[in-house]
């Protein structure tokens, strides 16, 4: 559920190695039934940690019959202690966009639905603004973030002003089209959230019971859940987010209405359950979640990246990996796809609030592995996979994160005020901007204090300082530093006062999709 710019702009200047090298062939090596040592990685993830402000990690290394290393890192909060160990909860983030498709998958082997058939067949009170993308759009194309809407509409909608999901479906007929209908891929949480309501509507449950009864409970994933429960049961990480390159322990982010995007929470054993099912085709100790080809078909290569799709990731495993021995990287069913070293792997990659993830497998070098942190940038956990693969598929152990050192403290510095190129005279006094504003996002209320300005979002409570940039231009810094800074621009009525504040972002996100401006409102009599 990546929710801001990952490494892009901080990678300027890096090449971007996928795509511009030929691909090179690589021998996998085969497995053995040995049991390798585990004592360097240890010692080079510990060092990581350290170095990269981490305060806790979980992985898991496994082959289709067998865990290989499962072990925890550091501590659970930064400065209270508590170790990390297997059995510690993380939240997973967009890792679990894979659970919704293995979810539906199950339906669909049951035949409770059918994968290939229009959603709005399932769900009626569903509405595109393009008309054949409504009667067209199937579980399939959702999935597999081909619905013709922008990368991340509706981001807002759910992620700051806590749209249930109800009214997340409802808001896609406010969205515009970006492209045509599965002409190309643009990665969208709001999609997930329309084939979950859809799959709740022909079954009468709710996503949450859904994904407990057709994966969670088979697989005895018995300390995973979709909603924040399982996070009161003790034994449980603290998101970290970052204040000047130090560690600061932030709130776990509510996923309510686009749950079936990003709202797994889990551990680094029930992890390894999970991937070496997926690695043993949908089976595991003689469980079967999915049919072996439904398992396939989720992992199928359906798209391979092209132009500006996926940078973000494309740059990151550039960053990481040599040139050429990463290839036909892509995306299948809430599941991503390459050729790594000559052989297919699946993957994923997850960040909500505080906390990221990785996971990857191979059946053909019978390799799968798990990171889970609550803390630093992606480039960790993806950074650990291929560190702990790559002596095991006989290519040489290398400092996999050395080229990316020179980012860390651009990647650890937090948020901060965007610059500013000329700074001019506000247009309108702070006991101005005071008042209720509103939009199809959602509500919030400008209050004074002190002189000061400040923002709370009604039905979420998120808080923060609006910080004056230049003349009708603000910066919205929130208390929580794993929130987006965002700006805001006043937006004048006929009569010269203030009308509304139109959103902007500092970021490629649109979180402001739907409608940029919300419109004061008339105080009541």
């Amino acid at each position: 559920m990546v929710h801001r710019r990952m490494l892009v702009r901080l990678l300027t200047g890096l090449p971007l190695l996928l795509g511009h090298a030929a691909p090179v062939a690589y021998a996998a090596a085969p497995a053995t039934q040995e049991t390798p040592s585990f004592a360097a990685f240890d010692a080079y993830v510990e060092q990581v940690m350290r170095t990269w402000r981490v305060p806790g990690m979980a992985i898991a290394i496994v082959r289709r019959d067998r865990v290989l290393h499962l072990r925890g890192y550091g501590v659970r909060e930064e400065g209270k202690g508590g170790a990390v160990d297997a059995d510690t909860v993380f939240a997973i983030g967009s890792n679990g966009k894979s659970f919704t498709s293995v979810t539906l998958g199950a339906l669909a082997d049951g035949g409770t639905i059918d994968l290939r058939a229009p959603i709005v067949n399932y769900l009626p009170r569903f509405r595109m603004q393009d008309a054949y993308a409504n009667d067209n759009v199937t579980f399939e194309d959702a999935l597999g973030h081909r619905s013709g809407l922008a990368t991340q509409s509706g981001l807002g909608v759910w992620y700051m002003f806590g749209a249930n999901s109800d009214e997340l479906v409802a808001s896609v007929a406010h969205m515009p089209p970006a492209r045509t209908f599965r002409a190309g891929f643009a990665y969208n949480n709001t999609m997930f959230a329309v084939a979950a309501a859809a799959a709740s509507a022909t079954t009468g449950l709710s996503y949450e019971e859904l994904v407990r009864t057709k994966l969670l409970q088979p697989l005895r994933m018995t300390r995973s859940s979709s909603t924040l429960d399982i996070t009161t049961r003790g034994n449980v990480a603290t998101p970290h987010a970052y204040v000047a390159g130090v560690p600061t322990p932030v709130p776990y982010h509510p996923v309510m209405g686009a749950s079936a995007a990003g709202s797994i929470n889990s551990t680094a054993r029930d992890m390894a359950r999970y991937v070496r099912m997926m690695m043993n085709g949908g089976s595991l100790d003689g469980v079967q979640v999915l049919h072996p080809e439904t398992a396939a078909r989720l992992q199928q290569l359906r798209h391979v990246f092209v132009d500006d799709e996926m940078m973000d990731i494309r740059q990151l495993i550039g960053a990481l990996e040599d040139p050429g021995r990463v290839t036909n990287l892509g995306y299948g069913l809430g599941l991503a796809s390459m050729t790594y070293n000559g052989a297919r792997y699946t993957l994923h990659g997850g960040a909500i609030d505080g906390m990221t993830s990785w996971m990857a497998w191979s059946p053909e070098d019978d390799i799968g592995f798990v990171a889970l942190t609550n803390g630093g940038n992606m480039a960790i956990s993806a950074g650990m996979m291929f560190k702990a693969v790559r002596p095991l598929i006989g290519l040489p152990d290398v400092d996999i994160l050395a080229r990316v050192q020179p980012l860390r403290k651009a990647l650890t510095a937090g948020p901060s005020l965007p610059e500013v190129r000329e700074r001019l005279p506000a247009i309108a006094p702070t006991s101005a901007l005071v008042g209720a504003y509103a939009n199809r996002l959602g509500a919030f209320h400008v209050t004074n204090r002190a002189g000061a300005a400040r923002v709370r979002i009604d039905r979420t409570g998120y808080e923060g300082a609006l910080t004056h940039l230049s003349g009708g231009r603000y910066a919205m810094m929130w208390d929580n530093p794993a929130l987006p800074v965002w700006g805001f621009e006043i937006e004048l009525a006929a009569d010269g006062s203030i009308g509304g504040l139109r959103g902007a972002t500092f970021d490629d996100i649109p979180w402001f999709a739907i409608d940029p401006v919300f419109v004061r409102q008339r105080e009541k009599p």
